[in-house]
Parts: structure tokens; C-alpha cells; sequence
């Protein structure tokens, strides 16, 4: 088989080193990789005719000389901030200053690139969004981070785990899961991933449809929805499976909090909140920072923050502080959540 033709062109050079390096770790010796920063070596580079899998190009050096040349997907890059397609559907604009990483995720994920597989996938993650308080909008920060790491590129499903399952409501897709997925749940059936395209939603991200009933009387338990996680993530159709878990404290929550690889707690700034996250910090082992992350939602600058006064924040660090904001459910839509800076502050955190 012969090897990719990847060239990146860009009169910075250490700007292009970085991004060298990261097709270098993508797809190892599966490609050819040419850096031109030089503008004269890139006349005389395209002054023949070149076949190339992947062009990536600072807007200054593109010209539509290069038309004449085979290259299957182009990438210009931009200083102006977004990232947007041109009317070329192989030719993408990416905001030149953002990160490597990013620019090679965006890369991968267009429909032209599908088939490029880089040599190391990045392996995925469980993520887990648990509160030990009800009310303290554990399902919105949920969703709010599923629509944060779609917009940065990331295959996302989403998982509510909750008893009661009605947070359809939030979305577009009012449905519920079919009858008869419970029962290839319920008895961990290997082949479970063959179901999902019927009981899965898509919109922003993924998400397995909630069901009608409550999951305890369904006999669902978080075993069931373990195994389910494990064929997903074998699939390698995912890079993040957020788990929406309820408030209730149990073995099976401690047994999923230490299966996933980060687990996310939500928590408000009330005195009652913080009594039961204190309840929490006596009865498990949070100091993993790389594992646990603490957010306090609805916040409000002008109310008694009790995190404080309780010197909570001696034994948990609260990454991000979320206000609160006025939701409108009649209009509600996803975007409203992917672009709300603590969202994505908290996805580019994780990523």
C-alpha cells in the first residue's frame, strides 16, 4: 500500500513543527510528510504536477494555481477566528491559532478524510456526571459538555442513567427508547451494538433515547448499562461516553465512579448542597485531581458561597464556577449549550 502524501506550507516554521510532529504521531510511517516554509522552494515544489492526500495551507500562500494539481483534501488555514467550509466540499477554512491537536481532530473528522485512518487512536474515555445533591443542574452541565465536545471535533454519546428518564424535554427528539432494547441490556448480549442505530438519537452528539419507564422497574442496573459502555467502547464509534448518573449514593455508583476515567461532580453553593457534598468527601477518596473534578453550578456572586465559609475548598478544588442562566425551553436547542464558555472551557479542560 502506498503511503499518504501530506504536505503543510506556512512561511512560520515553528508554527509548523508542532503540527509536523502530530501527523508524525498520527500516522507514523504511513505517510510522506513535506514542510514548506520557504516561498521560493514552494514555487519550485508545485511547479510540476503533485498528487497529494492532505494539503494543509496558510490562506497567504493558497492560490488557485493549485487547482491544476490532484489534491484530494485541502485545508487553508485562517487568521480570521472560525472555522467554516468553502463551496469546494474538499476544501476547509481552520482558524490557524488554535490548538495542534484540535487542527488535526478537525482534519480527521471531515468527510473526505473518513477513510485515513490515523496509525494511534487516541484510546476513549468514560466520563461520569454525578452530583450528590438533586437540583443542582447535573443533567444541563451533562449535556451542556456532550455539545462543548462536539463542537470540538469529539464523537460523543450521551448515557442517562437516572431512574426516571424524561430529559428528552431539552432536545429535539421527543421519543422514547423502543420496547425490547431493555431485554438485550438486561441480558448483556454481545452484540448489543447492533441495536443502537435504533434506539440511538442524533443530534449534536449522540445519545441512547431515554426509556418510557423507570429503569428499576425495567431491572436495569448499572451492570447493565457497564457492559453496554464496554461494547461501545470496543466499537471505537465514540471518543467520550458521558454517563448521567442520579443523585442516589450506592455500591453501583462507587463501582461505575471507579470503572469511568473522570468523573465530574456537581454541586451549588448552598448550604444544603454543601452538606451533602461533605457527606460525599467523608465516605470516598477524591484527591485524585486527575480523576475527580468539582463544579459548582448556578452560582451567584451576591448569595453566601458555602464552600467557602465551609472551607470545603480545602478538600476538593472547584475547577469552573457556572451562573446561572435563564433557559427557555420552549426554544431550548443544543448550540445554546455548546457555546456557553464554561462548557467549553470544561471540554477543552478534559480534552
Amino acid at each position: 500500500m502506498s503511503k499518504l502524501v501530506v504536505v503543510l506550507a506556512d512561511t512560520d516554521e515553528k508554527y509548523l513543527m508542532p503540527l509536523e510532529l502530530k501527523f508524525i504521531e498520527g500516522f507514523g510511517d504511513k505517510a510522506n510528510i513535506e514542510i514548506i516554509s520557504d516561498k521560493d522552494y514552494f514555487k519550485e515544489y508545485f511547479s510540476t504536477l503533485k498528487k497529494i492526500d492532505i494539503l494543509v495551507i496558510h490562506e497567504e500562500l493558497y492560490t488557485r494555481d493549485l487547482e491544476k494539481h490532484s489534491i484530494a483534501n485541502l485545508f487553508i488555514l485562517t487568521e480570521l477566528n472560525g472555522v467554516s467550509a468553502t463551496e469546494d466540499l474538499s476544501t476547509n477554512k481552520i482558524y490557524k491559532y488554535t490548538s495542534v491537536k484540535e487542527i488535526f481532530n478537525a482534519l480527521m473528522s471531515t468527510t473526505s478524510t473518513k477513510s485515513l485512518r490515523p496509525v494511534h487512536q487516541e484510546e476513549n474515555k468514560v466520563l461520569m456526571v454525578y452530583s450528590p445533591s438533586g437540583g443542582a443542574g447535573k443533567t444541563t452541565v451533562a449535556l451542556g459538555l456532550c455539545a462543548a465536545f462536539a463542537k470540538c471535533h469529539k464523537r460523543v454519546l450521551y448515557l442517562n442513567t437516572e431512574t426516571l428518564q424524561r430529559y428528552n424535554f431539552m432536545l429535539g427528539n421527543k421519543g422514547f427508547c423502543p420496547l425490547g432494547f431493555e431485554k438485550h441490556l438486561i441480558q448483556q448480549n454481545e452484540n448489543i451494538i447492533d441495536y443502537l442505530p435504533g434506539v440511538v438519537g442524533v443530534e449534536l452528539f449522540d445519545y441512547l433515547l431515554p426509556f418510557r419507564q423507570s429503569i428499576s422497574s425495567l431491572n436495569i442496573n448499572m451492570e447493565h448499562y457497564k457492559h453496554l459502555i464496554e461494547r461501545v467502547r470496543l466499537s471505537g464509534q465514540y471518543d467520550y461516553i458521558v454517563v448521567d448518573s442520579s443523585s442516589d449514593f450506592t455500591c453501583e455508583k462507587t463501582m461505575m465512579m471507579s470503572y469511568c476515567h473522570k468523573v465530574m461532580i456537581i454541586t451549588r453553593q448552598d448550604a444544603v448542597s454543601v452538606s451533602k457534598l461533605e457527606g460525599l468527601l467523608a465516605n470516598i477518596d477524591c484527591s485524585d485531581n486527575n480523576k475527580f473534578m468539582f463544579v459548582c453550578n448556578k452560582y451567584s456572586g451576591e448569595s453566601v458561597n458555602s464552600l467557602i465559609s465551609n472551607n470545603i475548598t480545602n478538600k476538593c478544588e472547584i475547577s469552573e464556577y457556572i451562573g446561572s442562566f435563564d433557559l427557555d425551553y420552549s426554544n431550548f436547542n443544543l448550540e445554546f449549550l455548546a457555546v456557553n464558555k464554561h462548557f467549553q472551557k470544561l471540554a477543552y479542560t478534559i480534552i
